[in-house]
């Protein structure tokens, strides 16, 4: 017999189900969070508030206590400059979408309100923008979230709201780190076509409590275990935490960090401060000078930063190396200036900062070390593969400042060198009046070995004589070699076109077109086309401008190109 009251309970999970249901929504989860507060789960630290003008879009929205946490790192990227052109939008779009960064190791697509979108798209709406933003999303408990995917978009639809205009995003999730995160861009025009200013406190604040209140109502608030769990890692990060931001707040004008019990003051969280307090004294960050009283450097936080960056660098290092015999204690973090020059393989390549972009190479050197170093971009890094030779110097500037240059040496790694057909590296360590030194550990070690193999192949082709038990390659190795190659190569360029080849000898000139670069054992050649025929002269990268140009230079004595770079050359008669 049914009654009137009857009534059945489905249960299911808290949604995203458009703007009237989230404002109520968000009115629960700020009941809940309150309840949480008063059972003594405590409150989070947003960090200290900025004092930013109302001007600008979201100047309504001000942050407010989530339970979850997430954090949200933002840049403003200006659409001018040199280093802008240096690596623009493009670039860094090809990175995010890189091998590897999804949850099955396959190269990262990007998404967008929609669905898959369209990157080339997206780029090429922005081009004529003052500006653009980068976000990185990055949920402390994200792994448990249903979607990230979907997560983000409800993210974005309530940014619109806050903002008051309609967002051209698009996104890509990264699953390759300890804590998965997205990276969101958004173009820096609103929907009415004006340039999309957004007030500072919402990039501050606004946008990471609407991302908190939108994980709060999936995963619910932080049990009193998860938050106690959460200040223990604090306790002993060896980065900037929570924790830290108390104990800077309690700090005297002297520097001094009295944690002495005492009835005045909340007990609360007062073990736990003592245990930080212990842990940064352990890092030679905090000078102990009674029990319970320390002194704290007035540059603790840019210290720990620094601590934090070099773990991050080390952790880098480690996975690079994973699998190959190297002495994990046998590293380098470069500054930005080298006493000497690094040569050896690239070991990695990447961005050291995904939100500006500065990039980083490992190259596993002659030396016998593994040495990381920081570029401003990835372009800096050049397009050397990894398992190529490169060489990295320290390069002086006109305004008399110090940068690392990137120097391309060869595309082949040293197991192919060792029996390729032309002109390779290890041949040209063998003919050198000053090698490479060669350490007898690392990767030192691998170039003696691949230089007796490459001895030995010689020796088959009868380009290596071997006298008193040694081998000695023959008189004009390299210039056999390459010209072995390039008369090979040049073949089968004029049996594929009907084009004559004319070779090209020191003192002679060069004109023509540029048409394409040639990746060949015995290093990059520029092809150039003159209407009659092509010739095939050593490539430089600042022909990279010129491809489809008409170019001009001469062949040096040293077999190298002095170019003069001309204009653009269409189709004629």
């Amino acid at each position: 017999m049914r009654r009137e009251n009857d009534f059945r309970i489905r249960i299911g999970r808290l949604r995203d189900k458009g703007a009237g249901t989230g404002i109520k929504a968000r009115g629960f989860v700020g009941e809940v969070l309150t309840a949480a507060r008063r059972s003594g789960l405590g409150t989070l630290d947003h960090g200290p508030r900025s004092r930013a003008g109302r001007f600008g879009r979201g100047s309504g929205a001000r942050g407010r206590l989530a339970s979850r946490r997430v954090i949200i790192k933002t840049r403003i990227v200006q659409h001018r400059g040199s280093r802008y052109r240096a690596a623009p939008m493009k670039m860094h779009l090809s990175y995010l979408r890189r091998q590897g960064a999804t949850r099955d190791g396959e190269r990262a697509e990007m998404f967008d309100r929609d669905g898959v979108a369209d990157h080339d798209a997206f780029a090429k709406r922005c081009e004529e923008d003052r500006h653009h933003f980068r976000f990185i999303v990055s949920p402390e408990d994200a792994a448990r979230l249903e979607d990230l995917r979907s997560t983000t978009r409800q993210l974005m639809e309530r940014a619109e709201r806050a903002l008051g205009t309609r967002l051209d995003w698009v996104a890509v999730d990264h699953w390759n780190t300890d804590n998965p995160h997205v990276h969101v861009l958004v173009r820096g025009v609103a929907d009415d076509g004006r340039d999309l200013v957004i007030n500072p406190e919402f990039l501050k604040h606004g946008f990471r409590g609407l991302a908190e209140d939108l994980v709060s109502l999936e995963l619910g608030p932080r049990t009193e275990a998860e938050v106690a769990a959460s200040l223990d890692r604090e306790m002993i990060a060896d980065r900037w935490t929570q924790l830290d931001r108390r104990l800077r707040d309690l700090v005297d004008e002297a520097g001094g960090l009295d944690l002495r019990p005492d009835t005045e003051r909340p007990r609360t969280g007062d073990i736990r401060l003592t245990g930080r307090a212990q842990h940064l004294e352990r890092l030679g960050l905090a000078q102990a000078q009674a029990p319970g009283r320390w002194r704290l450097p007035e540059d603790l936080e840019p210290q720990l930063r620094a601590l934090a960056e070099r773990g991050d660098i080390i952790k880098t290092l480690h996975a690079t190396l994973r699998g190959q015999d190297r002495d994990l204690n046998a590293i380098v973090i470069e500054g930005r200036e080298l006493s000497m020059p690094v040569f050896g393989k690239l070991a990695d390549r990447g961005l050291h900062d995904e939100l500006t972009g500065q990039a980083y190479v490992v190259v596993d050197a002659v030396d016998g070390l593994t040495h990381h170093l920081r570029f401003s971009d990835l372009n800096q890094t050049g397009d050397t593969p990894v398992g190529g030779l490169v060489e990295v110097r320290s390069r002086v500037l006109d305004d008399g400042a110090s940068r690392l240059e990137l120097i391309h040496r060869s595309d082949l790694d040293l197991a192919t060198q060792a029996t390729a057909s032309g002109a390779t590296w290890l041949d040209r360590q063998m003919v050198a009046r000053e090698p490479q030194v060669l350490a007898q550990a690392g990767f030192g070690l691998e170039a003696r070995a691949a230089l007796d193999q490459r001895r030995a192949h010689l020796e088959t082709l009868g380009l290596a004589n071997r006298e008193s038990g040694a081998l000695t390659p023959a008189r004009n190795l390299i210039a056999t070699l390459r010209g072995q190659e390039v008369a090979r190569v040049a073949a089968n360029i004029r049996a594929e076109t009907g084009a004559t080849f004319v070779e090209t000898g020191k003192g002679d000139m060069v004109a023509g077109l540029y048409s394409r670069r040639l990746d060949l054992v015995s290093g990059r050649f520029a092809m150039i086309e003159d209407g009659l025929g092509f010739q095939l002269v050593p490539w430089t990268r600042s022909l990279d401008a010129q491809l489809g140009r008409e170019v001009r230079g001469v062949m040096s004595p040293s077999g190298g190109m002095d170019w003069s770079l001309g204009k653009k050359r269409g189709l004629g008669l």
